[in-house]
Protein backbone atom coordinates (compact mmCIF):
# COMPACT_ATOMS: atom_id res chain seq x y z
CA UNK A 1 0.00 0.00 0.00
CA UNK A 2 1.57 3.12 -0.93
CA UNK A 3 1.06 6.95 0.50
CA UNK A 4 -0.62 7.81 -2.77
CA UNK A 5 -2.85 5.01 -2.66
CA UNK A 6 -4.05 5.53 0.80
CA UNK A 7 -4.33 9.41 0.64
CA UNK A 8 -6.02 9.48 -3.19
CA UNK A 9 -8.53 8.73 -5.13
CA UNK A 10 -7.51 5.51 -5.70
CA UNK A 11 -10.87 4.26 -6.66
CA UNK A 12 -12.03 0.74 -7.65
CA UNK A 13 -15.32 -0.57 -7.96
CA UNK A 14 -14.60 -4.07 -8.91
CA UNK A 15 -12.08 -3.93 -5.49
CA UNK A 16 -14.51 -1.99 -3.52
CA UNK A 17 -16.83 -3.69 -1.06
CA UNK A 18 -19.69 -5.37 -2.77
CA UNK A 19 -23.41 -6.36 -1.08
CA UNK A 20 -23.45 -9.19 1.08
CA UNK A 21 -20.03 -9.68 1.03
CA UNK A 22 -17.82 -10.59 4.38
CA UNK A 23 -16.93 -6.30 4.47
CA UNK A 24 -21.09 -5.36 4.32
CA UNK A 25 -21.28 -8.06 7.00
CA UNK A 26 -18.54 -6.13 8.85
CA UNK A 27 -20.26 -2.90 8.49
CA UNK A 28 -23.57 -3.83 9.90
CA UNK A 29 -21.86 -5.91 12.51
CA UNK A 30 -19.99 -2.74 13.72
CA UNK A 31 -23.32 -0.55 13.09
CA UNK A 32 -24.77 -2.91 15.47
CA UNK A 33 -22.26 -2.99 17.95
CA UNK A 34 -22.19 0.55 18.32
CA UNK A 35 -25.69 1.01 19.50
CA UNK A 36 -25.47 -2.11 21.94
CA UNK A 37 -21.85 -0.75 23.07
CA UNK A 38 -22.64 2.63 23.49
CA UNK A 39 -26.45 1.55 25.57
CA UNK A 40 -23.87 -0.27 28.23
CA UNK A 41 -21.37 1.83 28.85
CA UNK A 42 -23.03 5.19 29.02
CA UNK A 43 -24.43 5.68 31.96
CA UNK A 44 -21.07 4.44 33.13
CA UNK A 45 -19.35 7.20 31.47
CA UNK A 46 -21.89 10.27 32.60
CA UNK A 47 -20.53 9.59 36.03
CA UNK A 48 -16.95 9.50 34.88
CA UNK A 49 -14.92 12.47 36.37
CA UNK A 50 -13.24 13.16 32.90
CA UNK A 51 -16.53 13.23 31.08
CA UNK A 52 -16.59 16.24 30.08
CA UNK A 53 -13.29 16.13 28.63
CA UNK A 54 -13.93 12.93 26.67
CA UNK A 55 -17.26 14.66 24.98
CA UNK A 56 -14.87 17.59 23.71
CA UNK A 57 -12.34 14.74 22.46
CA UNK A 58 -15.27 13.35 20.41
CA UNK A 59 -15.96 16.20 19.57
CA UNK A 60 -12.63 17.07 17.94
CA UNK A 61 -13.08 14.02 16.37
CA UNK A 62 -15.94 14.44 14.01
CA UNK A 63 -14.58 17.46 13.49
CA UNK A 64 -11.54 15.96 11.90
CA UNK A 65 -13.20 13.67 10.32
CA UNK A 66 -15.96 15.86 8.28
CA UNK A 67 -12.45 18.09 7.71
CA UNK A 68 -10.54 15.32 6.82
CA UNK A 69 -13.48 14.49 4.18
CA UNK A 70 -13.63 17.91 3.00
CA UNK A 71 -9.59 18.24 2.48
CA UNK A 72 -9.51 14.79 0.79
CA UNK A 73 -11.33 16.91 -2.23
CA UNK A 74 -10.10 20.48 -2.10
CA UNK A 75 -6.56 19.14 -2.12
CA UNK A 76 -7.48 17.52 -5.35
CA UNK A 77 -9.13 20.48 -6.66
CA UNK A 78 -12.25 18.52 -6.34
CA UNK A 79 -15.66 20.12 -5.26
CA UNK A 80 -16.78 19.67 -1.98
CA UNK A 81 -19.64 21.45 0.75
CA UNK A 82 -21.26 19.71 4.00
CA UNK A 83 -24.64 19.20 2.14
CA UNK A 84 -24.75 15.22 3.01
CA UNK A 85 -27.20 14.22 6.00
CA UNK A 86 -24.22 12.72 7.76
CA UNK A 87 -22.24 16.21 7.55
CA UNK A 88 -25.10 17.81 9.20
CA UNK A 89 -25.49 14.55 11.75
CA UNK A 90 -21.38 15.66 12.45
CA UNK A 91 -22.42 19.17 12.95
CA UNK A 92 -25.11 18.74 15.27
CA UNK A 93 -23.38 15.73 17.13
CA UNK A 94 -20.95 18.46 17.78
CA UNK A 95 -23.07 21.33 19.00
CA UNK A 96 -24.86 18.70 21.31
CA UNK A 97 -21.75 17.58 22.72
CA UNK A 98 -20.62 20.72 24.12
CA UNK A 99 -23.94 22.66 24.91
CA UNK A 100 -25.91 19.41 26.04
CA UNK A 101 -29.07 21.48 24.24
CA UNK A 102 -32.23 18.91 23.97
CA UNK A 103 -33.12 20.54 20.91
CA UNK A 104 -30.33 19.45 18.65
CA UNK A 105 -30.89 16.22 20.25
CA UNK A 106 -34.51 16.55 18.91
CA UNK A 107 -32.72 16.57 15.48
CA UNK A 108 -29.55 14.24 16.05
CA UNK A 109 -31.67 11.69 17.20
CA UNK A 110 -32.76 10.83 14.09
CA UNK A 111 -30.39 12.50 11.73
CA UNK A 112 -27.40 10.60 13.81
CA UNK A 113 -29.17 7.36 14.32
CA UNK A 114 -30.89 6.91 11.01
CA UNK A 115 -28.11 8.22 8.62
CA UNK A 116 -25.30 6.76 10.27
CA UNK A 117 -26.73 3.04 10.63
CA UNK A 118 -28.19 3.16 6.97
CA UNK A 119 -25.23 4.12 5.91
CA UNK A 120 -23.66 1.03 7.25
CA UNK A 121 -26.33 -1.17 6.24
CA UNK A 122 -26.53 0.25 3.16
CA UNK A 123 -23.40 1.52 2.16
CA UNK A 124 -21.94 3.46 -0.45
CA UNK A 125 -18.54 3.86 -0.78
CA UNK A 126 -18.12 5.25 -4.04
CA UNK A 127 -15.78 2.99 -5.20
CA UNK A 128 -12.80 3.38 -2.58
CA UNK A 129 -11.18 0.20 -1.67
CA UNK A 130 -9.61 -0.87 2.20
CA UNK A 131 -6.13 0.55 0.14
CA UNK A 132 -7.67 4.19 0.59
CA UNK A 133 -8.73 6.00 3.89
CA UNK A 134 -12.07 6.90 2.84
CA UNK A 135 -13.07 3.58 3.34
CA UNK A 136 -12.17 3.72 6.80
CA UNK A 137 -13.06 7.09 6.94
CA UNK A 138 -16.67 6.02 5.83
CA UNK A 139 -17.00 3.77 8.41
CA UNK A 140 -15.90 5.84 11.64
CA UNK A 141 -18.07 8.69 11.15
CA UNK A 142 -20.93 6.79 9.98
CA UNK A 143 -20.73 4.93 13.53
CA UNK A 144 -19.27 8.10 15.25
CA UNK A 145 -22.57 10.02 14.54
CA UNK A 146 -24.77 6.75 15.60
CA UNK A 147 -22.78 6.91 18.99
CA UNK A 148 -23.53 10.47 20.15
CA UNK A 149 -27.44 10.52 20.05
CA UNK A 150 -27.61 7.39 21.66
CA UNK A 151 -25.05 8.15 23.89
CA UNK A 152 -27.39 11.46 25.02
CA UNK A 153 -30.78 8.75 25.01
CA UNK A 154 -29.13 6.26 27.59
CA UNK A 155 -26.82 8.93 29.94
CA UNK A 156 -29.06 11.69 29.87
CA UNK A 157 -32.44 10.40 29.54
CA UNK A 158 -33.50 12.79 26.24
CA UNK A 159 -36.12 11.86 24.68
CA UNK A 160 -37.60 12.43 21.18
CA UNK A 161 -41.70 13.11 20.84
CA UNK A 162 -43.56 13.00 17.60
CA UNK A 163 -43.61 16.78 16.62
CA UNK A 164 -39.52 15.79 16.31
CA UNK A 165 -40.36 13.55 13.71
CA UNK A 166 -41.98 16.68 11.46
CA UNK A 167 -39.35 19.12 12.71
CA UNK A 168 -36.74 16.55 11.49
CA UNK A 169 -38.24 16.32 8.30
CA UNK A 170 -38.95 19.97 8.04
CA UNK A 171 -35.97 20.93 8.18
CA UNK A 172 -34.34 18.61 5.33
CA UNK A 173 -37.02 20.30 2.93
CA UNK A 174 -35.91 23.46 3.48
CA UNK A 175 -31.99 22.32 2.69
CA UNK A 176 -33.61 20.34 -0.04
CA UNK A 177 -33.72 23.28 -2.91
CA UNK A 178 -30.40 24.32 -1.84
CA UNK A 179 -28.61 20.55 -2.66
CA UNK A 180 -30.93 20.46 -5.53
CA UNK A 181 -29.15 23.28 -7.12
CA UNK A 182 -25.47 22.29 -6.12
CA UNK A 183 -25.96 19.05 -7.52
CA UNK A 184 -27.14 20.50 -10.53
CA UNK A 185 -24.37 23.49 -11.01
CA UNK A 186 -21.59 20.83 -9.60
CA UNK A 187 -23.04 17.45 -11.07
CA UNK A 188 -23.26 15.76 -7.70
CA UNK A 189 -25.06 14.02 -5.51
CA UNK A 190 -25.92 15.66 -2.17
CA UNK A 191 -28.16 13.82 -0.09
CA UNK A 192 -29.04 11.35 -2.94
CA UNK A 193 -31.32 13.21 -4.63
CA UNK A 194 -29.80 13.50 -8.11
CA UNK A 195 -28.83 9.76 -8.39
CA UNK A 196 -30.15 6.36 -6.79
CA UNK A 197 -27.35 4.85 -4.74
CA UNK A 198 -25.84 1.98 -6.64
CA UNK A 199 -26.25 -1.05 -3.99
CA UNK A 200 -29.83 -0.46 -4.35
CA UNK A 201 -30.19 1.06 -7.66
CA UNK A 202 -31.90 -2.19 -9.09
CA UNK A 203 -34.78 -2.28 -6.52
CA UNK A 204 -35.68 1.52 -6.82
CA UNK A 205 -37.82 3.27 -9.91
CA UNK A 206 -36.27 5.95 -11.80
CA UNK A 207 -35.32 9.55 -11.15
CA UNK A 208 -37.32 11.43 -9.07
CA UNK A 209 -39.42 9.20 -8.11
CA UNK A 210 -37.29 7.02 -5.82
CA UNK A 211 -36.71 10.49 -4.02
CA UNK A 212 -40.64 10.13 -2.91
CA UNK A 213 -40.45 6.73 -1.43
CA UNK A 214 -36.72 7.99 0.15
CA UNK A 215 -39.13 10.29 2.10
CA UNK A 216 -42.15 7.73 2.96
CA UNK A 217 -39.09 5.22 4.03
CA UNK A 218 -37.44 7.99 5.87
CA UNK A 219 -40.23 9.28 7.94
CA UNK A 220 -41.55 5.87 8.26
CA UNK A 221 -38.18 4.58 10.03
CA UNK A 222 -38.38 8.17 12.19
CA UNK A 223 -41.80 6.67 13.36
CA UNK A 224 -40.02 3.21 14.54
CA UNK A 225 -37.46 4.93 15.80
CA UNK A 226 -39.56 6.93 18.16
CA UNK A 227 -41.17 3.62 19.05
CA UNK A 228 -38.51 1.70 19.88
CA UNK A 229 -37.02 4.41 22.05
CA UNK A 230 -40.23 4.70 24.26
CA UNK A 231 -40.24 0.96 24.43
CA UNK A 232 -36.83 0.85 25.45
CA UNK A 233 -37.60 3.93 27.96
CA UNK A 234 -40.24 1.45 29.67
CA UNK A 235 -37.60 -1.28 29.51
CA UNK A 236 -34.67 0.49 31.20
CA UNK A 237 -36.27 2.34 33.97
Amino acid sequence: MSFSRFFGHDIDFNLAMQPFTWQHYLLMFLGVLSVVVTLYYAKNLKVHKYERRIKIGFAIWLLGLELAYHLHYWLFGLFSVPLHVCSFGVLLSVILLFTNNKKVFEILFFVGIFGGLLALFIPNTLGYTYYNMRYYHFIFLHMSIAIVPIYYYRAYGFRVNLFSIYKTFGYFMLVLPLAVYVNYVQDKNYMFIGEKPAIIADLLPEWPYYIIIFAILALLMFHVLYFVSNINDKKFK
